[in-house]
């Protein structure tokens, strides 16, 4: 009876362990890893604040079109000391004694004009002279000014091309953030399909252990009655050794990429166990080549900085068209203006006060160097589109290789894929027979390295066939999984 107990109970705590442990374990799979873990990572962090960076910068050029008030205020100006002076009646110079501060204050109102490329303010100014020496005050009063410059030719056209260049730069932006922490993905993917690699070398290396102990003691006793060489058991050794020495290398690059991927993921605490699990394949079988180039012409940052850089040319161009030709700036000013000795006389009956300045650009004769300048800022134009356009043929002919490698790997993926399972049934059923000696040791160790290739290739093909897809997922910022596009992912 007390054996029964005991029996029971031992039974009862090992079960317990088992559950703890299976509960302790640690699942890490592709999805996890690539949808979920890589977007909440340091690096995807710092895409986000870079991203919103951008967009506070946007705002700010929005803003930079809405009034702007600034208030200028410098109570104090002191100054003790001799200054040399001139008399205006005689034209002698004297020191004289300059005690004195001087305060200002000023209120100004602006707002840019986008539409012609002007601003447009409206101020307020005092100023106050305190002379200690001789205890008099004075003040001066600008109690309002209007000022309106621009220039005369070129700001419509500078405007309607910054405002062009800008929205172009914010709607590539959330295009740029999504390809950004897509590349954050396919960073986390190539570390996890390498834990991979490592983890499944490990439990085939693992098992061919086992099964080269059994088939140790099985050529023990071949040697011993007869039907063994020693070389053939040597053989044998050797085989087992292989497998272990295979076991311990997976085992540390397990544990090495690990550690790298759990820093990619900002995980600061190390599991105390690990199970990686096979990733499904779900991909796509064929990718259409139309499909991708349709959202990489949609999506893809590349094509909207194309033409964000064709009208960065365009605007240099007409810089330097603008600065040989006849140009003018335009300013003009109206406002009141008064002076007194006491701070209410100077806001009474104030002066008007009004200016215009026109200042004109016109050129003359350079000896033909602003006609060089402007045909350099021609070439410099044309060799700009001639670039972009050369990029953009070297951009589809890329798009179209990688889909075509993508729709290759996936066949491949299948072939080397079953080219594995068959290699691993081979070897089992090499290593059963084995142990009646109906096969020798040599074809036993081929099959060995037949599996081991295998796997190689296994793992190899399923790496490049996801790294191809993700690539892909990248360049368009489209999953044709989910098929949806990373805008609304992300």
């Amino acid at each position: 009876m007390r054996k029964r107990i005991v029996k029971r109970m031992v039974s009862v705590v090992v079960f317990a362990c088992i559950y703890v442990g299976i509960w302790a374990q640690t699942s890490v799979t592709l999805e996890k890893v690539v949808n979920e873990w890589s977007l909440h990572s340091p690096s995807a962090e710092k895409v986000r604040l870079d991203y919103e960076n951008t967009q506070l910068a946007h705002k700010n050029y929005l803003k930079g079109f809405l009034p702007s008030i600034a208030l200028n205020l410098n109570p104090i100006s002191f100054n003790h000391s001799l200054r040399l002076m001139q008399n205006p009646t005689d034209g002698g110079y004297s020191y004289v004694n300059d005690f004195s501060n001087t305060s200002n204050a000023g209120l100004t109102v602006q707002q840019k004009i986008g539409v012609t490329g002007g601003t447009f303010s409206v101020s307020s100014h005092l100023n106050v002279l305190t002379e200690f020496s001789t205890h008099r005050n004075s003040f001066n009063t600008t109690p309002f000014s209007l000022n309106y410059s621009q220039q005369l030719l070129g700001g419509y056209y500078m405007y309607k091309n910054l405002k062009k260049i800008e929205q172009i730069k914010i709607s590539n932006a959330s295009k740029r953030y999504c390809s950004e922490m897509a590349e954050i993905q396919i960073k986390a993917l190539n570390v996890f399909l390498n834990l991979f690699l490592a983890d499944i070398t490990r439990k085939v290396a693992l098992r061919n252990i086992v099964i080269s102990d059994t088939l140790l003691v099985a050529g023990k006793a071949l040697l011993a009655n007869g039907h063994f060489t020693e070389y053939e058991y040597k053989q044998m050794e050797l085989q087992a050794n292989n497998h272990l020495y295979m076991y311990e290398k997976s085992q540390k690059e397990f544990e090495q990429l690990l550690r790298q991927l759990w820093a990619l993921l900002g995980k600061r605490q190390m599991p105390d166990s690990v199970e990686v699990l096979i990733p499904d394949f779900t991909l796509p079988l064929t990718i259409e080549p139309e499909v991708v180039a349709k959202y990489a012409r949609k999506n893809n940052p590349f094509v909207l900085s194309q033409e964000a850089r064709r009208l960065e040319a365009e605007q240099t161009l007409f810089h330097a068209k603008l600065s040989n030709r006849f140009n003018a700036n335009v300013n003009v000013s109206y406002g009141l203006n008064q002076y007194a000795e006491r701070l209410s006389e100077a806001y009474r009956k104030p002066d008007y006060s009004q200016g215009v300045m026109i200042g004109f650009q016109i050129p003359v004769f350079q000896w033909g160097i602003n006609r060089n300048k402007l045909q350099i800022a021609k070439n410099n134009y044309r060799n700009a589109i001639l670039a972009l356009e050369e990029e953009v043929v070297d951009y589809e002919n890329d798009l179209f290789d990688k889909v075509s490698a993508y729709n290759h790997g996936v066949k491949l993926y299948f072939l080397s894929q079953r080219s594995y399972l068959l290699a691993q049934e081979q070897y089992e059923m090499l290593s059963a027979k084995f142990r009646y000696g109906k096969v020798s040791i040599y074809e036993l160790t081929s099959a060995r390295k037949d599996l081991y290739e295998a796997l190689k290739t296994y793992t190899s093909t399923m790496q490049t066939v996801w790294n191809r897809f993700y690539t892909l997922r990248k360049i368009t910022l489209y999953d044709f999984m989910l098929q949806r596009e990373l805008m609304e992912i992300l």
